[in-house]
């Protein structure tokens, strides 16, 4: 869903973009900063600082969002940029949604211990589904819940905590029926004749 405004967000980012190259910043350098970020927001989350954790995490992922628009921008964009990328969400993802898990383990609250839990497998798997696929086959963006997804749901229950249990379910639910979906689309791209 959100992933269709990627073209005008990547136009109306580009000022910061080229005032970021201007700056000799480099996509690696926006991708660092994002991870450290989240990082830090997910310490604040863990001590149950919740508004400016969850600001942090927003703003950080800023940065996430625009390292792949300065690559290209200043033709910089190559295959191990992409794949650096890749693996630091995925640790930026797991970083987040742990700092959930350990701030429900210490409280006690084993529902959203459980919930967070399986959100953490869900983007895990969701995002392997299209890793894994990309290997063989052209497979594109397919899903009710894509990273922008997932990091718009986390940022919102995390700035409003009372509806935590709420946007838990929302990243369980909506992860795993994008994992059906890949898994399908996957399915419906491979040969057919291979299956059998």
């Amino acid at each position: 869903m959100i992933h269709i405004l990627k073209g005008p967000f990547e136009k109306a980012s580009r000022p910061l973009v080229d005032l970021l190259i201007r700056h000799h910043y480099t996509a690696f350098h926006l991708t660092m900063i994002a991870f450290f970020g989240t990082l830090l927001a997910s310490i604040l989350i863990y001590y149950q600082n919740w508004i400016i954790g969850s600001s942090l995490f927003m703003f950080f992922s800023l940065f996430d969002a625009l390292d792949g628009s300065l690559a290209r921008r200043n033709n910089s964009a190559k295959p191990i940029g992409a794949f650096f990328d890749s693996v630091m969400d995925r640790f930026s993802d797991s970083a987040i949604l742990f700092a959930i898990i350990f701030y429900a383990f210490n409280t006690g609250k084993r529902n959203i211990f459980l919930l967070a839990l399986l959100a953490l497998i869900a983007s895990l798997i969701t995002s392997y589904i299209k890793a894994k696929a990309e290997n063989f086959l052209e497979f594109g963006s397919i899903g009710l819940l894509q990273r922008p997804e997932r990091v718009l749901i986390i940022f919102l229950m995390l700035l409003f905590p009372n509806y935590l249990l709420l946007g838990l379910w929302v990243l369980v639910i909506g992860g795993y029926i994008t994992i059906c979906q890949r898994l399908y689309s996957a399915y419906q791209k491979f040969n057919p004749q291979s299956f059998s």
